[in-house]
C-alpha cells in the first residue's frame, strides 16, 4: 500500500500558491483539431451539452461568484453543481474534475433538491461516475485531497498536445521496426546487436528489482522521483531511447523523430507552466505530472532563468 505521508508533509510544508496538473487549458483544447484523447473528450462534452442546462451568460463573473460562495461555504452543493456544469461546457476539464471529486465526497449529504439539481446539471450520478469519476487516478487519491488541505480551489493547466499527431505517427513508424529488430536479435544470440539488447534487458531487470522493492515498501512515488525511476521509465517507454543507437538494425532515425516530438511536448508544458505562473503572479507552485515527464521537465525548468526547482525527494522543509 502506497504511503503518501511523505508527499503530503512535504507539499504542505512547501506552502504552494498554486497547483499545476497535466490537463489542457480550455483554450488549448479548443485550438486542437485532433489529439489522442479528442474523440473521448468530444463525447464527454456532448453528454453535458445534451443535458440542455443553460450556460452562464457572463462566464468570468459566474466563476468569480461561484468560487467566492464556495470559499465561504463548501457545502453549497447546488452552487458546486452549476459550477461543474459551466466548467464542462467551457471545456475546463481539470477544474471540472476537481469539482466532481468534491461532489462525490459530499453526495451522501444531498437532499431531494440537491439530487434534482445534480440530475439537471450533470445527469444521473451513476452516469457521472462512469463518464467522469476516475477513483484510480492519482488526482483523486492524492492531488485533490492535497488541494483541499491547502485551500486551493482551482488547478492550473499546463499540458501541451500540439505535436501529438506527429508524435503518434512517429511512434507508429518506430514500433514495427523495433519489433523486427528484436526478432533479428533472437535469430543470432551471439551477434553484437543481440548482446547489446541483452545488456539493456539486464539493466531493466535490475531496475525492476528496485521498483518492486519500493512498491512493496509503499514507496513507489519516491522511486519514480529518483534517477533510477527516471532511467527505468525512459528505457521501457522509449525502446531504450538512445541506448541502442549505433547498433546494427536498430531504427535510430525513427526513434530520434519520436524523441523529438516528446521533447517538443515537454518544452510546451514547461512554457505553459512558467508563463501562466508569471501571468497569475504565483511564485510557489507544485507540479502534478506523470512520472515519465519528471526528468525532462526538471532539466528544462532548471535551464529557465528566474526559476528555482525543488524535486520531491530532495526538498527539505
Amino acid at each position: 500500500v502506497e504511503k503518501f505521508d511523505y508527499i503530503n508533509d512535504k507539499v504542505r510544508a512547501f506552502k504552494p500558491d498554486a497547483m499545476f496538473g497535466e490537463w489542457l487549458s480550455a483554450a488549448d483544447y479548443d485550438a486542437l483539431p485532433d489529439y489522442w484523447n479528442k474523440a473521448t473528450m468530444v463525447k464527454r462534452y456532448a453528454y453535458i451539452q445534451n443535458l440542455g442546462y443553460p450556460a452562464p451568460k457572463n462566464y468570468p463573473k459566474f466563476l468569480r461568484e461561484s468560487y467566492k460562495a464556495l470559499r465561504e461555504n463548501p457545502n453549497y452543493h447546488q452552487t458546486r453543481m452549476r459550477l461543474t456544469n459551466a466548467l464542462l461546457q467551457h471545456h475546463d476539464y481539470g477544474n471540472a474534475q476537481f469539482q466532481i471529486y468534491q461532489l462525490m465526497q459530499r453526495k451522501a449529504a444531498f437532499g431531494a433538491e440537491e439530487n434534482a439539481t445534480f440530475a439537471k446539471t450533470l445527469g444521473p450520478i451513476d452516469s457521472v461516475q462512469t463518464i467522469f469519476y476516475r477513483t484510480t487516478s492519482e488526482y483523486y487519491y492524492l492531488v485533490f485531497p492535497l488541494m483541499n488541505a491547502l485551500n486551493l480551489d482551482q488547478m492550473m493547466a499546463m499540458d501541451c498536445q500540439k505535436h501529438d499527431v506527429d508524435w503518434q505517427k512517429a511512434w507508429d513508424r518506430t514500433a514495427p521496426l523495433v519489433k523486427a529488430f528484436k526478432a533479428q536479435t533472437e535469430k543470432d544470440s551471439t551477434s553484437t546487436a543481440a548482446l547489446a539488447y541483452k545488456a539493456l534487458n539486464q539493466r531493466i531487470s535490475s531496475l525492476k528489482i528496485l521498483m518492486n522493492a519500493a512498491e512493496k515498501a509503499g514507496m513507489s512515488t519516491q522511486f519514480f522521483n529518483s534517477p533510477e525511476g527516471d532511467e527505468y521509465l525512459n528505457i521501457v517507454n522509449f525502446y531504450g531511447a538512445e541506448r541502442l543507437f549505433g547498433v546494427a538494425g536498430f531504427p535510430e532515425k525513427e526513434l530520434t523523430d519520436m524523441l523529438h516530438y516528446w521533447q517538443l511536448r515537454n518544452e510546451g508544458m514547461v512554457q505553459n507552466l512558467v508563463s501562466r505562473s508569471r501571468a497569475a503572479n504565483v511564485r510557489r507552485v507544485v507540479v502534478a505530472v506523470g512520472a515519465n515527464h519528471r526528468a525532462i521537465m526538471e532539466k528544462l525548468l532548471r535551464s529557465t532563468p528566474g526559476v528555482t526547482v525543488y524535486t520531491l525527494n530532495e526538498y527539505r522543509p
